[in-house]
């Protein structure tokens, strides 16, 4: 069962949907797939090592919405990181056996761990983002709190 949540922000009126999509990458094609939560997609991306919530934000300065990736495994996604810290020439091209290097990259270069609870950096201009998560959270334009307005639970 999935849900969508719209939030408003009380002081700018700013309107943003939280779809509860998820991600993985597929290993056939090498590409990000999002899929909204539900029955019909409950199983899909399992075995993937790269599969995870997808949190919303809005980015002010580029003027677009933002996804950041969460992996559920982040054991593996701290290890790429850290291999690409160390020697990333070499690692690209381990790496190239399984996944593309851009496909990883992009996730990476989006994605948000355990330890980011409340804020995101944006993958185009760098600027550290509100995340949307929960019942009231800070609006990514003014600064105001966003409440969740309305819930639709899908299946």
């Amino acid at each position: 069962m999935g849900e969508e949540i719209q939030y408003e922000c009380e002081k700018c009126g700013f309107i943003i949907n939280d779809s509860d999509l998820n991600y993985f990458v597929d290993e056939e094609t090498n590409c990000v797939i999002e899929h909204a939560s539900g029955m019909l997609t409950f199983d899909m991306g399992y075995g993937s090592k790269i599969k995870g919530k997808i949190i919303p934000s809005f980015c002010p300065d580029c003027s677009s919405e933002v996804h950041f990736y969460y992996n559920e495994n982040e054991s593996f996604v701290g290890e790429i990181k850290s291999a690409l810290e160390h020697d990333e020439e070499n690692f690209k091209e381990v790496l190239d056996e399984k996944y593309p290097y851009r496909t990883i990259s992009s996730v990476l270069k989006d994605s948000i761990g355990p330890e980011d609870k409340t804020y995101g950096k944006c993958p185009k201009c760098g600027k550290t983002l509100p995340l949307i998560i929960g019942d009231k959270c800070e609006c990514p334009k003014c600064g105001g709190e966003l409440y969740g307005l309305i819930s639709i639970l899908y299946d």
